[in-house]
């Protein structure tokens, strides 16, 4: 997906974050998925460090999972629609499915 089609998706889905679950966001394959663009792109931009993947493997080694999800879930209770936010295109083949199913089972 080309960066202005990706922002103009989120754009339309007006989500209430944009949660960047990502290890390390400071490098990205196109400079404009940059946790320093993202801030500068999306106001409801966090990077949620915790949530992030050490070994990029399912399943996943997260940085610090029951703070990561702990601080997710209070963006839950504040939120109607969250996005999370990571490099790998295919959500089955991502940790994002491995928080999701996290998170909905505390919710």
């Amino acid at each position: 997906m080309k960066p202005d089609d990706f922002f103009d998706k989120l754009g339309k889905m007006n989500p209430n974050y944009v949660v960047d679950v990502r290890e390390n966001p400071h490098r990205a394959y196109l400079g404009c998925y940059t946790k320093a663009h993202l801030e500068k792109r999306l106001a409801n931009y966090i990077w949620i460090k915790e949530l992030g993947n050490k070994t990029r493997k399912m399943p996943p080694t997260l940085v610090n999972e029951e703070l990561g999800i702990a601080r997710l879930r209070e963006l839950c209770k504040l939120s109607e629609l969250i996005v999370l936010l990571c490099a790998e295109k295919d959500e089955a083949r991502c940790h994002r499915s491995y928080i999701k199913k996290r998170i909905n089972c505390i919710l």
